[in-house]
């Protein structure tokens, strides 16, 4: 299956998903930046989400090209920003006229389990949703992971930096606060089969 689904925020801002079926994608259209960077991956798997990305893109805009800074934030050719997400068999991207924004989806994995120290706060902690329950974990995970790819920054704490907060009827708010530096985020939450996609915005 290539293409799976579109998700629309709003008048700003879509979600593309696609759902690999490994094999079916091919290198032609690829520009030497790309073919250079996907010879730089090692795993099969990898190569395919790689892919996938791309023709996402293409499906959006043919003349779309990506590239990443320094820290990894991908950008367009456009003023629209966007951000990049695959776990598994599965690929999202979003487009948005929001400055800060990203996306991260996760396949619900037990092992979210064994590390959740290293991400929660105690305030996530006290929260009457924490079981400790697998559903619980990947949206809060899923939500500092698109919060620090909005930010761009390094150096961002999981667990003393991005608090979340109102995760109720899939969506939340997670804020980042460090020094002087604080935003809220509004987030948006899809279940596709065993995934969790968080999508994170800030109007600050």
């Amino acid at each position: 299956m290539p293409f799976l689904k579109e998700f629309i925020i709003n008048h700003n801002t879509k979600i593309k998903l696609w759902k690999l079926n490994l094999g079916e994608l091919d290198y032609c259209e690829l520009d030497a930046h790309d073919i250079h960077h996907l010879k730089s991956k090692k795993k099969q798997i990898a190569k395919e989400q790689f892919l996938a990305v791309r023709k996402t893109l293409q499906l959006e805009n043919p003349s779309y090209k990506i590239r990443y800074d320094e820290l990894g934030k991908p950008s367009i050719n456009s003023d629209i920003n966007i951000s990049i997400s695959h776990s598994n068999f599965m690929v999202a991207v979003v487009f948005s006229n929001y400055s800060k924004t990203g996306i991260d989806i996760e396949l619900k994995k037990s092992k979210t389990l064994n590390v959740q120290d290293k991400f929660l706060n105690e305030f996530e902690k006290q929260k009457n949703e924490y079981q400790p329950d697998l559903d619980y974990l990947t949206m809060i995970w899923t939500a500092k992971e698109s919060i620090y790819k909005a930010l761009g920054i390094k150096g961002v704490s999981f667990s003393d930096d991005i608090i979340i907060k109102n995760i109720s009827n899939n969506k939340g708010e997670g804020y980042y606060a460090r020094g002087k530096e604080k935003y809220k985020f509004d987030l948006f939450y899809f279940l596709i089969d065993d995934y969790i996609l968080c999508y994170a915005q800030s109007n600050n």
